[in-house]
């Protein structure tokens, strides 16, 4: 994901070479695949796991916040971050507490052993 973000920066630059820009995209897209490679990862779900889907939905969703009609900018950006972090915090706790429930044997089950 870095890569690919150091190859955005490149490319909306033109001719000339902004290092500042291209540190912040390498790093945005960086962050956004660290996030998601934590939410995947085939570790027990944590505590952490609503603050990686908050932080990971919320830096996706300011690249699509220029498609909010706002007139500012960074009030786009503002709120497409806030989107995704609201909606992230929402899908890592639903995942945090599926992952923590425990299945309960049939008292079936235990009858016929």
């Amino acid at each position: 994901m870095a890569i690919i973000g150091f190859f955005l920066g490149l490319k909306t630059q033109g001719a000339g070479l902004d290092i500042f820009d291209l540190t912040i995209s390498t790093t945005w897209a960086g962050l956004i695949g660290f996030g998601f490679g934590s939410i995947f990862s085939r570790r027990p779900a944590g505590n952490w796991l609503v603050i990686y889907w908050a932080a990971t939905l919320g830096l996706v969703a300011a690249f699509f916040g220029p498609l909010l009609p706002v007139g500012s900018f960074l009030a786009q950006v503002t709120i497409g971050a806030a989107i995704g972090t609201l909606a992230g915090a929402l899908i890592g706790t639903l995942q945090a507490k599926a992952a923590k429930r425990v299945p309960q044997p049939s008292s079936n089950l235990s009858a016929q052993h």
